[in-house]
C-alpha cells in the first residue's frame, strides 16, 4: 500500500504491476483518501477512517473513477470526515440506505401483512394497480427516496391513461341488425383517487412498522375532493330491454345469468359470479343462499332468501355447471368465472343491449330502487345489500341483536322477483316453467 501525493496524472495512468491482482494508494494531501485500482483497470476512491464509538477502522465508498475526479474525490472526503467528527459512522449509514426496501418491496410485503384483512375482489384490484400503474414510476425508488413531487407526477401519469376496456371503431352484428359503435377514448377519472388512497395507505403502514420516518403523502390533497355518486338506476322499460336483449348477445350462458341473478337478487356481482353450489340451500319452502365472510365485501357473512325466480335461474345454471363444484365454472380451470368474465362481457355486449351509461353494480342499485318503490322500508332494503350499517350501526344491533330478518329479506326479495317477472314476462315464464 503506498502514501503519497495524488496528481491528476497519476491517478489517471497508474495501474497494477504484473502480477498483482489489485493496487491501493494513499493520499498525503488528505489523510484516509484511498484511491483502488483493479486489475482490469477499474478505479474506485474509498475513504478509511476510525469510528468514535469504538476505534473501529471502517471503509466507506466515495466513487467511481473518472467520474469523481481527485479533486472531487477529496472534497467527499473531507465532508466525510467533518461526519466522523461528530460521531456519525458514514460507511453504515450508506449501508442502511443500501439495505431499505424499494417501493415494490414495501407494497409486497404490505400485500403479504394486511392483504388477508381484504377481501379477494379488493386485494385483487390493489395488486393491479400497483403492477399497471405504481410499480411502473415508483416501484424501482427506495421507499425513503420517493417525494411527494414522484406522487404528484405518478397521479398525472394515471389521469392520462386511457381506460383500457374502450376500443376503437367497430360493427356488431345481433339476430336482427348490425350495430355501428364507436367506443369514445376517455381517461381514467376515478382511478387516481384510488392509487392515490392505496399508496398513501402503504406509506401509513411502512410508518407504523417503522420502515420509515416520513410519508410523502402527508399534507397532500386527493386528486378528486369527493367522487360524486353514480345514481344510475334502470327504468321499467329498460329493464324489459335488458333482459330480452341479453339472449341476443354472444356472452356465454353462464354469463348472461350472472347478470340476471345480481338484478333479481341484488347481490353483488363478485359475489354472484363466485357462488359454490355448497352455499346454496333451494330444496324445501324457503330456499336460501348463503354468502359466507370471506366472499362478502364487508366480510361479514350474508343469508341471501331466494324467490322463486331466483330459484329457477339457479337451477338453469346448475344444469350447466354440471359436476363442478362451482354454479358458473371456468370453462378451463376447476375454479369460477369471477367478476371480470361478467364485467368484460357487459363491455362487449353494449351495442346488442343499446342502453347508454350502463354498468353492472347498476344492477345492485336498479334492484334497491325497484324494492323501494314497492313499499319495502330502508332498513329492510340494506340488509337485503348487507351494509354494514344495517347490522352493526349501533352498538344495539350490533352486539345485541342477533336476528337474521330472514323473513323481512324474503318477502322483499319475492316482491322484487313478482314485480321483474311482470316487466320481462314472457321472457321468465319458460324459466319459471322448468
Amino acid at each position: 500500500m503506498a502514501l503519497e501525493l495524488l496528481t491528476d496524472k497519476r491517478v489517471k495512468h497508474v495501474k497494477p504491476a504484473p502480477g498483482e491482482a489489485r493496487l491501493e494508494l494513499r493520499d498525503l494531501e488528505t489523510r484516509g483518501l484511498e484511491l483502488r485500482v483493479t486489475k482490469g483497470g477499474a478505479k474506485t476512491w474509498a475513504l478509511l477512517y476510525t469510528r468514535k464509538s469504538d476505534g473501529t477502522v471502517r471503509r466507506v465508498t466515495i466513487g467511481p473513477y473518472p467520474q469523481v475526479g481527485l479533486a472531487e474525490a477529496r472534497q467527499r472526503a473531507m465532508a466525510l470526515k467533518i461526519q466522523v467528527e461528530d460521531g456519525n459512522d458514514p460507511a453504515a449509514k450508506l449501508k442502511e440506505v443500501k439495505s431499505a426496501p424499494t417501493f415494490k418491496e414495501m407494497s409486497e410485503d404490505w400485500i403479504k401483512i394486511h392483504g388477508p384483512n381484504k377481501t379477494p375482489r379488493s386485494l385483487a384490484d390493489n395488486i393491479s394497480m400497483l403492477k399497471r400503474h405504481v410499480w411502473q414510476v415508483i416501484g424501482a425508488m427506495k421507499a425513503h427516496a420517493v417525494t411527494k413531487r414522484d406522487i404528484l407526477f405518478l397521479l398525472d401519469a394515471v389521469a392520462l391513461k386511457p381506460d383500457g376496456r374502450l376500443g376503437k371503431k367497430k360493427a356488431a352484428k345481433t339476430k336482427s341488425k348490425d350495430v355501428a359503435i364507436l367506443d369514445v377514448a376517455r381517461n381514467l377519472s376515478h382511478r387516481p383517487a384510488r392509487v392515490y388512497e392505496l399508496v398513501r395507505s402503504i406509506y401509513r403502514w411502512g410508518l407504523s412498522r417503522d420502515i420509515l420516518s416520513l410519508d410523502p403523502t402527508f399534507g397532500m390533497k386527493p386528486p378528486l375532493k369527493k367522487e360524486r355518486p353514480r345514481e344510475r338506476a334502470l327504468a321499467v322499460d329498460e329493464i324489459k330491454q335488458l333482459w330480452k336483449k341479453l339472449d341476443e348477445t354472444p356472452l356465454t350462458e353462464g354469463v348472461r345469468l350472472t347478470l340476471k341473478i345480481a338484478l333479481v337478487t341484488a347481490q353483488r356481482i363478485g359475489e354472484v359470479s363466485n357462488i359454490a353450489k355448497s352455499e346454496l340451500s333451494l330444496d324445501g319452502a324457503a330456499p336460501i343462499w348463503m354468502i359466507p365472510g370471506a366472499r362478502s365485501k364487508n366480510r361479514e357473512s350474508h343469508r341471501v332468501p331466494l324467490s322463486p325466480l331466483a330459484v329457477s335461474l339457479i337451477r338453469v345454471a346448475e344444469k350447466l355447471s354440471g359436476d363442478s363444484r362451482y354454479l358458473f365454472p371456468s370453462p378451463n380451470d376447476d375454479v369460477s368465472i369471477g367478476s371480470g368474465a361478467a364485467t368484460k362481457g357487459l363491455q362487449r355486449a353494449r351495442p346488442y343491449i343499446g342502453l347508454a351509461d350502463f354498468r353492472v353494480h347498476d344492477l345492485r342499485r336498479t334492484a334497491a330502487t325497484g324494492m323501494a318503490e314497492l313499499g319495502i322500508n330502508p332498513h329492510t332494503i340494506s340488509l337485503v345489500l348487507n351494509h354494514i350499517s344495517a347490522q352493526k350501526g349501533t352498538i344495539t344491533s350490533a352486539v345485541y341483536v342477533k336476528y337474521s330478518y330472514d323473513r323481512e329479506k324474503r318477502e322483499a326479495l319475492e316482491v322484487w322477483g313478482r314485480r321483474l317477472q311482470e316487466i320481462v314476462a314472457p321472457a321468465t315464464s319458460a324459466i319459471a316453467a322448468e
